[in-house]
């Protein structure tokens, strides 16, 4: 039967699906210190968990070295929200003095009685020291450059126990490194720089999405990171878009049994064999990272699970393409050649933003 797909061949880099909050670009050789500054560690992105039905382009902020030292210098230009508190406050005094005239009442409401003895003392509105914005600079330029030694630490690394240390869920993804490397040859990576980077919230949880620059390749290379409280460490399993086998072996070998696979995932119109039934099936074109191989994936219209792929996928974006977690499996005897059943979505994106072992437990416990 002819192939009806929508082939459309643009394929982008993606870690997580998540629209950055703040984007910088790093283009020249020497970083400011307010780039440097964890809003890589305390920005937060707006998760595409809360909008999972739309894809928005990262907003890129070009790196001004000139502007960038002015600020950090200290400018003594006075900001344009301080002129708007002033205003707003001789506006709140003026109308203060005029009521109290009115009524007669001269105690009225004070700062000192509503807990705000000196009301320039609190935090959020105090305007920072040289000391505040240097103790900043030394803890954000510290931040960035350990993050450029577990980066640097992990590509260099020549095998999977080497690897580990600079990786999230080393237990858990230990055996997945030995099955992984078992079929793929290892690459040791001589980091460079960093190009950009975008802070990420996957799950109220801090991540750090990288492009670094190599000396082995020209295309910068993608890395995720989790900025925890016991320090950062690089995403494995989203670096590699680990899968259980090969997809060429997956399309040969066509499992029954239902296997985990990081895919890009597309509406698509190819309805053959067991899946030909359009009223009873939704359609969705299956891409692997560096592959060639294209699948498709079958969605049971009328369940959960159809509802769930609706609102990431709405009916009419053909072309929008986005990065998934899925279970799937081919049919027991059945003569498509290349068409899976979809049988559970299981993330929006590429990476667990908590370890399954410990929420597999978690829900034991339950």
């Amino acid at each position: 039967m002819a192939d009806r797909s929508n082939d459309k061949k643009e394929d982008q880099i993606r870690v997580v699906d998540d629209e950055p909050a703040e984007v910088v670009r790093l283009d020249a050789g020497k970083v400011s210190p307010l780039e440097k500054k964890g809003k890589i560690a305390h920005a937060v992105l707006a998760s595409a968990h809360g909008r999972s039905g739309e894809e928005m382009p990262a907003e890129k902020k070009a790196f001004d070295p000139e502007k960038e030292w002015l600020e950090e210098a200290g400018n003594e230009t006075v900001p344009m929200g301080w002129f708007v508190l002033l205003v707003v406050g001789l506006l709140g005094v003026l109308g203060w003095v005029v009521f109290q005239t009115m009524t007669g009442d001269p105690g009225g409401v004070s700062a000192e009685n509503v807990g705000l003895a000196n009301p320039l003392e609190n935090d959020g509105d105090r305007p920072k020291s040289a000391g505040d914005t240097e103790a900043e600079r030394r803890e954000a330029e510290a931040h960035f450059e350990q993050m450029e030694i577990v980066v640097a630490g992990f590509l260099k690394a020549k095998s999977p126990e080497e690897m580990l240390k600079w990786v999230r869920h080393p237990e858990r993804v230990a055996p997945l490194m030995e099955s992984h490397y078992a079929r793929n040859a290892i690459e040791s990576l001589t980091f460079k720089s960093t190009d950009e980077y975008h802070s990420a919230s996957l799950e109220s949880k801090p991540f750090i999405a990288l492009k670094v620059r190599v000396e082995e390749q020209r295309e910068g290379v993608p890395v995720l990171l989790e900025d925890g409280p016991d320090g950062m460490l690089v995403d494995w399993e989203s670096f590699v878009c680990y899968l259980p086998m090969n997809p060429e072996d997956i399309a040969e070998s066509r499992p029954t049994e239902p296997v985990s696979l990081r895919v890009y995932a597309q509406r698509d119109t190819f309805f053959t064999y067991e899946f030909s039934d359009e009223r009873e099936y939704d359609c969705f074109r299956l891409n692997f990272r560096g592959s060639e191989t294209v699948l498709y994936g079958f969605v049971k219209k009328g369940t959960t699970l159809e509802r769930e792929f609706l609102k990431i996928f709405p009916v009419g974006k053909v072309n929008y393409k986005k990065p998934l977690m899925i279970s799937a499996r081919f049919l027991e005897g059945g003569e498509a050649a290349n068409s899976m059943l979809i049988e559970d979505l299981e993330s929006t994106m590429w990476a667990y933003p908590r370890d399954p072992a410990e929420v597999d437990k978690e829900n034991e416990g339950n």
